[in-house]
């Protein structure tokens, strides 16, 4: 009989470390008086590394900026974007940056994959398993252990404004449906 081999289990994280993002939450944070934007480098790995249920080996995939990547011979740089959108909204965990509409909108396709399974709530404890699915906000500390903030959709908010221009109130709350005014 053979065997069936399973894919490994793979993060995803979308790194937004360059310096004209870093000046532009900056000045965001200054503006906004929130504080919990701007993340480094060093802050991010601290906080992916912090997810609770992370069994090594896993395979982790960076989305990162085209000027981090230096080489002009790959000639599908223009659907990377796609390739990456696709990469993180199958992933078994995603993290990313609650103020990024590229962020967002993944977090948004997993909590609508979440709701088709007939999930209402992905709030568990620090020890608990989570859902299939679960997303975070690296930009957010969360809990005695310091690492990210799990993160859905409020699809209760009907505007969802924050998919394009970010929050820090993110919650694990409210898998609630949008109800059309009646």
């Amino acid at each position: 009989m053979g065997s069936l081999l399973r894919p490994a289990p793979y993060v995803a994280v979308h790194m937004r470390v360059e310096i004209d993002w870093m000046i532009h939450c900056k000045k965001l944070e200054q503006r906004s008086r929130v504080s919990q934007i701007c993340s480094s480098k060093q802050e991010i790995i601290e906080r992916v590394g912090k997810i609770i249920n992370l069994e090594a080996p896993i395979v982790v995939y960076l989305v990162v900026a085209d000027n981090l990547l230096n080489d002009s011979s790959i000639e599908w740089l223009e659907q990377r974007s796609a390739i990456d959108y696709e990469v993180c909204s199958k992933a078994d965990i995603f993290v990313g940056n609650s103020f990024l509409t590229f962020s967002s909108l993944i977090v948004f396709e997993r909590t609508q994959k979440t709701m088709r399974m007939g999930i209402t709530s992905s709030c568990k404890n620090e020890n608990e398993v989570d859902v299939q699915w679960p997303s975070y906000a690296y930009n957010i500390a969360a809990g005695e252990s310091n690492g990210p903030q799990k993160w859905i959709t409020d699809m209760s908010d009907s505007s969802l404004k924050v998919i394009s221009y970010g929050s820090n109130a993110i919650s694990c709350l409210s898998l609630n449906p949008i109800h059309p005014p009646g």
